[in-house]
């Protein structure tokens, strides 16, 4: 997999918050909340890093008090091109602001969108589209890649990059997915497919 591919790309974060959008019940009126569409990209990469070894956004995480951020993600959601590409400035009238908190993407193609970023919103809407901001921020927070910044956040910290690497981890025992309504972690996988896809993502990263 070639640097041209792997790269965060504007036109494909709108592609897929549009789908998060067209797919999430329409009972769910969260779905034009900030924050709903952030967490759902979360749950998506997360699934596409375990399954496929590269999150499908390419976007940089970070822990913030709410949960995990993909932060270049935020910067499109908010219209904020400090850290955007100028060329990319064009797409961003295909964000529709509703309020501060909420925004409505506008009809978009899918000719970034690959399949197993489909297959990755796919597993996200079926076990988490009928939450709420709040339950899936609560969610988020049980996964180790967060929970280990905790700390700090409760501070006057406001975010602190992650690691994707730990997003091969599952949580501890002490997680109650039922309080979710979830029989167990939905992410759960077998242990030792994991620890290949995570030996496989090591090697990719190493220095070369």
């Amino acid at each position: 997999m070639t640097a041209a591919i792997n790269k965060f790309s504007v036109p494909k974060i709108l592609q897929a918050l549009y789908y998060i959008q067209g797919k999430t019940p329409a009972s769910n009126q969260d779905r034009f909340n900030i924050v709903y569409l952030l967490k759902m990209i979360f749950f998506s990469d997360r699934y596409h890093l375990r399954h496929f070894g590269i999150t499908a956004t390419c976007d940089d995480y970070y822990a913030m008090k709410l949960g995990p951020v993909a932060s270049s993600t935020l910067d499109v959601l908010k219209g904020n091109l400090f850290n955007l590409d100028c060329a990319d400035a064009k797409h961003l009238s295909s964000i529709k602001e509703i309020d501060k908190n909420n925004v409505e993407i506008k009809q978009q193609e899918e000719y970034e969108l690959s399949a197993s970023f489909k297959e990755s919103i796919d597993f996200a809407l079926k076990e988490f589209g009928n939450c709420d901001w709040g339950r899936l921020s609560e969610i988020s927070h049980c996964y180790p890649e967060w929970k280990k910044h905790e700390r700090e956040l409760s501070g006057l910290v406001k975010r602190l990059p992650m690691n994707e690497i730990d997003f091969f981890d599952d949580p501890d025992d002490s997680v109650c997915f039922a309080d979710f309504g979830k029989e167990n972690d939905p992410f759960k996988d077998d242990k030792g497919y994991l620890l290949l896809r995570k030996e496989h993502y090591n090697a990719y990263h190493l220095p070369r």
